[in-house]
């Protein structure tokens, strides 16, 4: 993939518990027990890539810093 790519990426926030997308990681929290959110990056309804940002009830990183692991891994 390259830059040009990546026009019309929609980041946002996947709860695997539910199977759903939110736009905010509060809503993404909330919206089950024990929650593990993933930022992702979705493209015409399909998820490029995800990377885990809070699992469990506790942050395992920054949401810049999932963005900048995706961007490495999708701009190659």
């Amino acid at each position: 993939m390259n830059k040009e790519d990546l026009n019309g990426v929609i980041k946002c926030f996947y709860n695997e518990r539910t199977g759903k997308t939110y736009k905010t990681l509060i809503l993404a929290k909330r919206s089950s027990n024990f929650p593990k959110v993933y930022r992702c990056w979705l493209k015409d309804g399909k998820i490029l890539d995800k990377e885990g940002v809070f699992l469990y009830g506790d942050f395992i990183r920054t949401i810049k810093s999932a963005d900048e692991e995706i961007y490495n891994r999708l701009i190659k």
